[in-house]
Parts: C-alpha cells; sequence; structure tokens
C-alpha cells in the first residue's frame, strides 16, 4: 500500500530451514512463487536466510522503522503468498490491541481496593523544614 504516493514497505524477510518439516510450505513457496513476487514487486528488497531447527517466519520492515512478524510454520504455498501479499499491502503502523480491549467488570471487587496513580503518596507523611 502506498502512503501518498510512496511504497511503505521496504523489505521481506524470510527465514526458513531446508530440513525441518514446519518449513515444507515455504520452501515450496520459494521454489515457486519468490521469483515473480519479487519482479512483481521491484521496490521490495526480499531477503532470505536459512536456519535450521527454526520455526519459519515472514517480517516486513516499513518506511517508518516499524515491522511486523507473521510466523508461518506447517501452512501452505497459497496461504504464505496471501500473508506475503497483506504484509505488502500494509502501512506499517504498529498493532495495538488495547484499542479493543474491555474493561474488566467483576462481581467481586478487590479486597485491596482499587488502584489509582496517586497510590503509593497516601499513606507518605513530608515535613518541610527551612533553615
Amino acid at each position: 500500500m502506498s502512503l501518498k504516493g510512496i511504497k511503505q514497505m521496504k523489505e521481506l524477510f524470510i527465514r526458513y530451514s531446508d530440513y525441518d518439516g514446519s518449513s515444507r510450505g515455504v520452501r515450496e513457496w520459494i521454489r515457486t512463487s519468490l521469483v515473480p513476487f519479487a519482479e512483481l514487486n521491484p521496490d521490495i528488497i526480499v531477503k532470505t536466510e536459512l536456519k535450521r531447527c527454526k520455526h519459519p517466519f515472514l517480517r516486513g520492515s516499513y518506511v517508518n522503522g516499524n515491522s511486523k512478524t507473521i510466523g508461518i510454520k506447517n501452512l501452505q504455498p497459497d496461504d504464505i503468498h496471501n500473508y506475503a501479499l497483506d504484509l505488502r499491502n500494509q502501512i506499517g503502523r504498529k498493532v495495538n490491541s488495547a484499542g479493543y480491549a474491555k474493561p474488566v467488570v467483576s462481581r467481586h471487587p478487590s479486597i485491596q481496593g482499587q488502584w489509582h496513580e496517586r497510590m503509593d503518596l497516601i499513606g507518605l507523611e513530608m515535613k518541610i523544614t527551612r533553615k
């Protein structure tokens, strides 16, 4: 995706294993679809790393400095291609799940009381003396 005409994804990093079974789909996707993907997206740097005994992942690095990682273990090549396209089409903003969090509602309130910012200053006594 572009923001004001500038493509936001600058690098796609793929880590996989040549031996482990969880990387089977990634190896197939690299053999069949990686070169056409790179040719269709010349503005994206595609890097691969071969690392044994680790699960595969895709990591997209963006112009604003953020990066997003997606685990792709035991996925089919079509699913991996869709995840790569999804990373390419994102702007690179940080994912914040706190905006979707609902407040905790309980029938039994805490025995210790409710927390607030100045909790540590409640019992504090201060004496100011001038010399």
